[in-house]
């Protein structure tokens, strides 16, 4: 039996501070790595896009000017680390294909740009780089059951991630600074004064969807700095008489960090879009695999999900955000088309009267059994089950259900479906030579002297 903690807050900065490389089992580095890679991959893809938001922010940086810290990912240029930490975290984000937990939410996308900036200015090694990301999980993790396991699901109206990315970044980033216990738990009370944790970009597809992995990333790495400078926050900030703990309305905290290492509980993506549409995304492929028929047969089409599933819909996509999104969107998309595609290729796609067409005869509805197992939902009971059927003018009616959709711990994406992503996003903008070097640094990052020579392969030469 777990007992509650007097001080949570310390208690994460004594694990973290305490910590060492040699204390992480072989196994967690080894995932580790691999999570660095699929948010590095991510990262150059969405940067290869060249989309104007991604644009606009690296020429506002740049133009901005500042001390040259640590490299944009894609650019290769180098910018004060606190902005650096803002855009790359926007770039591992914008695609919607990095990792996460079904407790919290996204992780790579917030963390290792913290990690990349905060290794460049601490001139840490590729072990130290390691080790702040190997805690840094184990944290997230362990702020996610400590402060939403024992709620229900409906009354959160925030994205988890806003409260723990800040707080998990400043334990990362405090780590490649090598700051004391009493200057970390000062850093995660900093860190805690997050932005507005609104989620209507889920139906408006406002940006500030993309703009804020980014504006977690920079606060937590700047909670960090000026931690190491002697400006503190709270060191209660989770379990005082006003913390998040009570904020929340959680039960007192307990932890399991030290004891057990739960990376093994995250998830990858296989399809660029919001988790909580992966299975209907790969019921619809299973339907057209399964049979042959055209879009125009479509008469209507059913998803069955849970409710807070069901709620991310629409039928007027705006931006990339929409696509993200909706799982209208995206079964439309498979049954159409016959593959998932990235979400900027939104634009092409409202502009096809059939597509259209058929994404309006996709209908979202929650059941009591899908509610319900949402509620209960754990590593082995992920909360993402979804079913499609498919109603044919012949009266002929396809149908697929997706318990667990591919990426979650019992259904696990392999190493090389991870390497065949990575290879798919950053192939078209590398050369052979330089994608060659960079996976093979990739797969040995404990041999990295100094983390600031692998930043220097992290650009993108090919593109204009």
């Amino acid at each position: 039996m777990r007992l509650p903690l007097v001080n949570y807050t310390r208690f994460i900065a004594d694990f973290v501070t305490s910590t060492r490389y040699s204390d992480i089992p072989p196994d967690v580095i080894a995932s580790i790595k691999m999570h660095v890679l699929d948010a590095v991959g991510i990262a150059l893809g969405a940067y290869s896009t060249q989309h104007p938001l991604i644009q606009a922010l690296i020429r506002l940086t740049t133009h901005a000017g500042g001390k040259e810290e640590a490299t944009l990912l894609g650019a290769g240029i180098k910018v004060p680390a606190p902005e650096a930490a803002f855009v790359n975290a926007v770039l591992t984000n914008f695609l919607d294909f990095s990792d996460g937990h079904y407790m919290g939410g996204h992780i790579n996308d917030r963390l290792v740009p913290v990690a990349l900036a905060a290794a460049e200015i601490a001139n840490a090694s590729g072990k130290d780089f390691l080790t702040a990301l190997a805690v840094g999980y184990e944290v997230y993790i362990d702020l996610a059951y400590t402060l939403f396991s024992q709620m229900d699901p409906g009354e959160v109206k925030l994205p988890y991630f806003v409260l723990l990315g800040p707080v998990v970044a400043a334990v990362v980033a405090g780590k490649l600074l090598n700051l004391s216990p009493e200057q970390l738990a000062g850093a995660m009370g900093l860190a805690a004064s997050y932005q507005l944790g609104a989620a209507q970009y889920v139906l408006s597809g406002g940006h500030e969807k993309d703009l804020s992995p980014g504006h977690e990333a920079r606060r937590g790495l700047l909670a960090a700095i000026l931690a190491a400078n002697g400006i503190l926050g709270s060191p209660d900030i989770f379990e005082g008489q006003h913390g998040i703990c009570t904020f929340l309305r959680t039960p007192p905290p307990s932890s399991q960090l030290g004891t057990v290492w739960r990376i093994s509980e995250c998830y990858f993506k296989p399809y660029p879009a919001c988790r909580y549409l992966h299975a209907s995304i790969e019921a619809a492929l299973n339907i057209v695999r399964e049979h042959t028929f055209e879009p125009e047969e479509i008469q209507h089409v059913t998803v069955l999900t849970n409710s807070a599933s069901a709620a991310r819909v629409s039928y007027e996509i705006k931006s990339h955000v929409n696509a993200i999104f909706s799982h209208a969107y995206q079964v439309a998309n498979v049954l159409c088309y016959r593959r998932v595609d990235l979400p900027i290729a939104w634009k092409e796609k409202v502009k096809d009267p059939l597509f259209v067409g058929v994404m309006k005869k996709v209908k979202v509805l929650a059941t009591e059994e899908y509610d319900r197992l949402h509620a209960q939902k754990s590593v082995t009971q992920p909360p993402w089950p979804a079913e499609v059927e498919v109603a044919l003018r012949d009266n002929k009616k396809l149908y697929a259900r997706v318990l667990i959709p591919k990426g979650d711990p019992t259904n696990p994406i392999s190493e090389e479906e991870l390497y065949a992503k990575f290879e798919s996003l950053i192939g078209k903008s590398l050369s052979p030579e330089h994608s060659s070097k960079l996976l093979d640094q990739l797969k040995r990052l404990e041999n990295i002297e100094e983390m600031g020579g692998f930043a220097a392969l992290l650009n993108v030469s090919n593109l204009p």
